[in-house]
């Protein structure tokens, strides 16, 4: 994909199916994400850097995965989403876990 599309929160959620499971330590790169990331403009998601790999989840019917990035806010990621049947990213989602779930940065 040569274009980026910023999901919807609605695109997004489409690409949920529980269990979501964890897949970040396992080995294999369905799709290298870094030419698509490498093309993404941190400010138009209001933010200034866009990280390495935080977490890496498939949805439970293993459709997506979604690559969650490292952002210079605690609990917020640039989640890039893959499709594993096409092999293809299909588009990026800034997600904010303190505003979507509550998530607090403190403990």
């Amino acid at each position: 994909m040569n274009d980026h599309h910023l999901l919807t929160k609605d695109e997004f959620l489409r690409c949920f199916a529980e269990p979501m499971c964890n897949v970040t330590a396992t080995e294999g790169v369905v799709v290298d994400i870094w030419s698509y990331v490498d093309g993404l403009d941190p400010a138009n998601l209001n933010i200034t850097k866009i990280g390495d790999v935080a977490h890496v989840y498939r949805d439970g019917q293993a459709r997506y995965d979604q690559v969650l990035l490292y952002t210079e806010f605690s609990n917020t990621f640039v989640v890039i989403v893959v499709d594993l049947t096409h092999e293809a990213v299909i588009g990026h989602h800034l997600l904010d876990l303190s505003v979507e779930y509550g998530v607090s940065s403190k403990h």
